[in-house]
């Protein structure tokens, strides 16, 4: 006997509803506000806090800070005003995990002012601090009640530890035999230390030197990576994984390819050590990527596949010449996902005398204050350089980000990429970011020209392939006239967070809406 489908339920046609629903909508947004830019002066910088909310960060005039805190439903809590002494420019905010801070001062003065947000029942307190005269700060981080800037005086590279609760400043040894830049300096909350990656240069050949800083200053651990001999490392980002295990991954590149105005990147590097002995270091060259060069059109693929072909069967490699941005070391089971966003700065002409004035980071185009110095301008381990006649540098154009999952032995498994649209930013910081999705696939998420782009990946497969998720205001007859800034982070759960400045018009709408407004928003997205 035969027989014929069973009818659905009505809890089974439910069901089937919402799954196709949770399959058909990969984003939507849960909740958008808006905070009215009446002038120039007024703007804000968002500083999200996972499950604890988001804080607004402005400055209404040149003698007050603002501080607002929204809670992860975008509900206002507070809001607290300051005093900012001397007329100082906001420069930078460091959040710990615990606490937001936010440095104030003066183009190249010795200066600080430094406010501690508590973000839970919401109360500051302000340290005054001096450093050293002509410090060109490139990094702010703070771990409690201390404080590690980065920088450079003369040229020289310049590291100091502030503790708040006494004062008490003092500049910490940074001698290396060789000529050496700070590269990165970055928080590692987990382990309640400050790593700090110098790169150390000698000829053309350059090796990386990570150091870990506790709470107080103290030298925690000191790591060492030397170059094969025709090679030379040109980044590096430490992690600590545990008492006696450290990672360092960074860029690297041919020897006799660098510069002193060039950091030509040939691949990825990846060292393990342990208890200060360094067991290995592999290196994954771009051209044994399956996927790196997915950015290109197709007819420029095949001329790179023909000539890394031709090259490999006669034992070499073909040059390259890229610059990239390198995250922190994701630990997926036992294995390890790299990221790094591939990027190249742009320069333009402009006028002699009208080049002066640019403050921190010698660029205009900051959200509001002056921010920090942008290290590219003098450090060549970057790859850059102060420009040359009447070039003036211009910021910098994404074209593409990559992923490499490693084993624990430093062997590469797979590798995947996400191409950017003509992606710029005045700044050089990460635009890509990265989350677990469901059933082992990973989520890559940007933004740009007020839209946010999206791409799900499994391994070296695509899943799902680069979805466009419009930010819109979600009121009727509103049209997004132009996007002046944008930015996304993840947040918590499933949620992400999407703030910048907007210019909408409005002809259709009722009385209320109808008009021209300039906003700042904070939308809530869920994926």
């Amino acid at each position: 006997m035969i027989k014929g489908p069973r009818p659905f339920s009505l809890n089974t046609l439910l069901f089937l509803t919402l799954l196709m629903a949770t399959f058909s909508a990969t984003a939507q947004s849960v909740k958008r506000i808006e905070l009215p830019l009446a002038g120039n002066n007024t703007t804000y910088q968002a500083m999200p806090l996972g499950e604890k909310g988001v804080l607004l960060i402005s400055k209404p005039d040149k003698g007050t800070f603002n501080v607002q805190k929204f809670d992860a439903n975008l509900e206002k809590i507070w809001s607290i005003d300051g005093p900012v002494e001397d007329n100082l420019d906001y420069i930078a905010s460091s959040y710990d995990g615990q606490s937001v801070f936010l440095l104030f001062s003066k183009y190249r003065s010795s200066l600080y002012q430094i406010v501690k947000v508590n973000v839970g029942p919401g109360f500051v307190e302000t340290f005054t601090i001096n450093t050293i005269d002509r410090f060109e700060i490139t990094d702010f981080k703070t771990l409690g009640y201390s404080v590690f800037m980065a920088g450079m005086v003369r040229n020289e590279p310049v590291l100091i530890h502030t503790l708040l609760t006494t004062s008490q400043t003092r500049i910490l040894p940074t001698a290396i035999k060789g000529s050496n830049a700070i590269q990165t300096v970055e928080v590692d909350t987990v382990n309640h230390l400050v790593n700090v990656c110098f790169a150390v240069k000698k000829g053309r050949q350059t090796k990386i030197v990570a150091r870990a800083y506790e709470e107080t200053g103290e030298l925690y651990t000191q790591v060492s990576i030397d170059p094969e001999d025709d090679f030379s490392l040109l980044s590096g980002r430490l992690q600590v994984l545990n008492d006696s295990v450290r990672m360092v991954i960074g860029t690297y590149g041919y020897r006799n390819m660098q510069s002193s105005s060039t950091a030509a990147s040939q691949g990825l590097y990846i060292s393990k050590v342990v208890n200060n002995d360094v067991v290995f270091t592999q290196y994954h060259s771009f051209t044994d990527f399956k996927n790196f060069f997915n950015y290109m059109n197709e007819r420029q693929q095949e001329k790179m596949e023909k000539r890394i072909r031709k090259k490999k069967e006669s034992g070499d490699d073909v040059k390259l010449s890229y610059r990239l941005l390198v995250h922190d070391i994701v630990p997926k089971g036992n294995n390890f996902l790299l990221v790094a966003e591939v990027f190249y700065p742009e320069y333009r002409y402009q006028n002699p005398n009208m080049m002066g004035g640019l403050g921190y980071g010698g660029m205009m185009g900051y959200p509001f204050g002056m921010g920090l110095y942008n290290p590219y301008l003098w450090n060549p381990m970057y790859g850059g350089s102060r420009g040359y006649n009447q070039q003036i540098f211009d910021g910098f154009t994404y074209t593409h980000a990559i992923l490499a999952d490693v084993d624990q032995n430093g062997k590469l498994l797979w590798d995947n990429s996400i191409s950017f649209d003509n992606v710029k930013s005045l700044e050089l910081r990460q635009k890509i970011k990265v989350q677990d999705a469901a059933n082992g696939n990973t989520q890559l998420v940007y933004s740009h020209d007020g839209a946010i782009r999206s791409k799900i990946i499994k391994g070296s497969q695509v899943i799902d392939n680069d979805k466009v998720i419009p930010n819109g205001t979600n009121v009727e007859g509103d049209k997004v006239r132009k996007t002046s800034t944008d930015d996304i982070d993840y947040w918590y759960g499933n949620f992400y967070l999407a703030w910048g400045e907007q210019r909408i018009v409005n002809a259709a709408g009722d009385p209320q809406t109808r008009g021209r407004r300039n906003v700042f928003y904070l939308n809530k997205i869920a994926f």
